[in-house]
């Protein structure tokens, strides 16, 4: 049997088993485990190359497994593990996206100390959507991650929300401590009921100038967004600029930029449509004239309680002087939660 088929067969037979085991949830007053698995099963293609990666082939996106346990009203703690098995590449290792303590200060105020959520991802993550078919701007163009070792704050009121974070920079694959702390701030005011103009900042090394690497620059990020969530309807645009972002150890600087507008409508209970677009420079200085697009449409269908059913068609293109590459995919995505 050819490698590639074996693949697609293990791959499907270890999202099943994956369903099939977290359905044994177990659950006290105190403890719960549950699941949640993101596949697709689609159709790639890539203009004027062949690439083992093309036609129809199934991709375990992400297969995560939760631990939450309270140990009172104010001390909880969260552990993530975090797999995937992308077509032709072989599975990953177990991460922990998660693994925190969660005090709850106040009804407006919460700390966690460990692998938490960084500020802006995560809010971001909650306005746009759809994670489970792809990444927000940020993280899809590596301009950020989802989750960082540290200490991680947050306030919430009626009209502003403001969280901190005093992190690693290392990320949640290969946690580590660098030579220096690094900071995110996120700010969000909320200025009518579903409407949020939104910054976040961030500065720091991202552990890059560890094991004697010498340190050029501080790696930095921007962003600014505007977005509307409010019952069935998601409207936003957001954007972000970095500067040597993977360039902390390098002597000439380069800088990176990108925006994302996105919209989506329930038109009927259970069924929803949406539409994405991006454009991002992952090279302003050293290749200015490099340009990456990204189309996302689709509708989404709650076909249980448990799995969310969408059908998604995307298109990215990739321009500079040398290269003019398209790509183009259709299939089935979906979310299962247990």
């Amino acid at each position: 049997m050819k490698r590639d088929a074996c693949n697609k067969i293990i791959g499907a037979f270890l999202v099943f088993a994956g369903i099939a085991v977290s359905e044994v949830t177990f659950a006290n007053d105190n403890t719960q485990i549950s699941s949640q698995i993101f596949t697709n099963f689609s159709n790639l293609q890539v203009r004027d190359m062949r690439s083992d990666r093309e036609g129809w082939q199934l991709d375990l996106k992400r297969f995560y497994l939760n631990l939450d346990h309270q140990f009172s009203a104010d001390w909880t703690l969260k552990l993530t593990t975090d797999v995937q098995w992308q077509r032709q590449q072989d599975p990953t290792d177990v991460w922990f996206r998660h693994a925190y303590l969660e005090h709850r200060v106040n009804k407006q105020q919460t700390l966690k100390l460990g692998v938490a959520e960084l500020p802006w991802i995560d809010y971001i993550a909650r306005r746009v959507g759809y994670r489970y078919i792809d990444p927000s701007l940020n993280p899809k163009n590596q301009f950020a991650g989802p989750t960082d070792l540290g200490v991680h704050y947050s306030m919430n009121t009626d009209n502003f929300t403001v969280a901190a974070a005093a992190i690693s920079g290392g990320g949640f694959k290969k946690p580590r401590i660098g030579e220096r702390v690094d900071f995110e701030l996120t700010g969000v005011w909320h200025v009518l009921p579903g409407l949020d103009v939104a910054t976040g900042w961030y500065e720091g090394t991202r552990t890059l100038d560890k094991d004697e690497n010498p340190r050029f620059h501080y790696a930095q990020r921007w962003n600014l967004a505007l977005s509307y969530l409010l019952n069935n309807t998601r409207l936003g645009v957001e954007y972000a600029y970095n500067d040597n972002w993977t360039r902390v150890n390098q002597l000439a600087p380069d800088a990176s930029d990108g925006w994302s507008v996105w919209a989506s409508y329930g038109f009927k209970p259970g069924y929803s449509a949406f539409v994405r677009y991006d454009v991002s420079h992952p090279s302003r200085r050293l290749n200015p004239e490099l340009k990456q697009d990204y189309f996302q449409l689709g509708v989404d269908w709650k076909a249980t309680r448990f799995v969310t059913v969408a059908l998604v068609a995307k298109k990215t293109e990739i321009d500079s002087l040398i290269i003019d590459q398209q790509q183009h995919e259709i299939g089935l995505w979906t979310m299962w939660n247990f």
